[in-house]
């Protein structure tokens, strides 16, 4: 009992250390946003996307690490644990979130009409679901997988967004594919790393006396799949998490396609402001509207949710869940108003798929605070994954947008 409380205690102050170096982050990235922001002629919507102001690249950077980190409690025993019902994290998840993007009001004046409100509610029951997949692919296949997958397909489909319907015109067509291309590979090899795979790549590379002595390294291969080769009955506990797993992979697809679709309500509304309405900020003010419109759509969602699932509500855990659901929403509101300013000012087709390439931080979250991935091969192939990223994205920003 004693070893399991010092433990407890143990991950309680490395989760409030964790928490703290986070906040600091993220509040620092919203300054240097802001104060960019300030002294940045804003131009008007039919000057956007414009890649030559830096406030784009500011926000793309501080974009990263709120993205990359705004998940770590998700996974906190305190709501692991208990089990908690995904909408009920949402509930203060969006609380948080709402509240937190609602203060921009008082930085810039903002434009609210019904109209540009609609867009701000379609741009919320987006996020409000997507989120709710989100936490259930967390907390089934991992903060290193799970973002992984699901940012491979929002860049994919952002960057289809943006040059079909969106006006993004790219410098190169082909030079942004290849871009693409090596982003979702860089991805998807991070995405594998954490698989039985690898174990398997490594264990058939090694002769076949070495195998038997290597095995024990692999918990995550039996000794009859990968050594011999023989096939057996799979036990009721192994079909339960080859299907877990696969609920969580198809929630991360699922999220990826809202995520990729988020801003495009973003675009719309910046359609419909007046041209003479010069002193009102598009990013600011869209961020207005989507707060008022996830105050809306939440509770809508998670009581049909309920109805759907439980046909009551399930426990709150109050006590629990209520502050790691507020850091969430509040480090989430942060990074998706940098992710604002990087979609005004580098298009559809770079500015959100960019935003992405935080799947970095969250593997180096998953590996190092979670301890996810194991084994020096595992993390050697997701550093090559994110080798990979980083080159696609770098190769994006220089051809993604003319």
């Amino acid at each position: 009992p004693v070893l399991f409380q010092n433990l407890h205690i143990e991950h309680i102050m490395k989760t409030k250390i964790a928490g703290l170096f986070v906040t600091i982050a993220v509040v620092l990235g919203t300054i240097a946003i802001l104060l960019t922001n300030h002294f940045t002629k804003t131009p008007s919507s039919d000057q956007l996307p414009d890649v030559s102001q830096p406030l784009g690249w500011v926000a793309v950077a501080a974009c990263l690490f709120a993205f990359g980190s705004f998940g770590i409690f998700i996974k906190t025993p305190a709501v692991s644990d208990l089990n908690v019902d995904p909408a009920v994290f949402q509930m203060y998840y969006s609380l948080a979130t709402a509240a937190t993007l609602m203060c921009v009001a008082f930085y810039s004046p903002i434009y609210f009409g019904v109209t540009e409100f609609l867009w701000g509610v379609l741009g919320a029951s987006l996020w409000v679901i997507s989120q709710l997949l989100g936490f259930i692919a967390i907390n089934t296949i991992g903060y290193a997988v799970g973002p992984a997958i699901w940012a491979g397909t929002t860049i994919v489909v952002s960057f289809v967004w943006g040059v079909t319907l969106l006006n993004d015109k790219p410098e190169s067509i082909l030079l942004s594919v290849i871009a693409l291309c090596v982003l979702v590979l860089g991805i998807a090899t991070a995405a594998i790393c954490n698989s039985s795979l690898p174990d398997l790549i490594y264990l058939r590379l090694l002769k076949p006396e070495h195998r038997q002595e290597r095995q024990h390294l692999f918990d995550s291969i039996s000794t009859s799949t990968s050594v011999n080769n023989d096939s057996r009955e799979k036990s009721p506990e192994e079909e339960m998490s080859r299907l877990r797993y696969l609920v969580g992979v198809i929630a991360a697809v699922a999220l990826g396609l809202l995520n990729g679709s988020l801003q495009v309500p973003l675009y719309y509304y910046t359609q419909h402001i007046p041209k003479n309405n010069t002193d009102a900020d598009a990013g600011i003010s869209y961020l207005v509207n989507f707060s008022a419109g996830v105050a809306v759509v939440t509770p809508v969602v998670c009581v049909i949710w309920w109805i759907i699932r439980f046909r009551k509500i399930p426990p709150f855990y109050f006590v629990q869940v209520l502050l790691p659901g507020l850091a969430t929403g509040f480090y989430w509101a942060c990074g998706y108003f940098a992710a604002t300013y990087a979609t005004l000012y580098l298009g559809n087709t770079v500015g959100y798929p960019l935003t992405q390439t935080c799947i970095v931080i969250n593997g180096i979250w998953g590996i190092a605070y979670y301890q996810e991935i194991r084994g020096g091969h595992k993390i050697v192939l997701f550093a090559l994954g994110a080798s990979i990223i980083i080159g696609g994205a770098v190769l994006l920003s220089q051809y993604g947008l003319s």
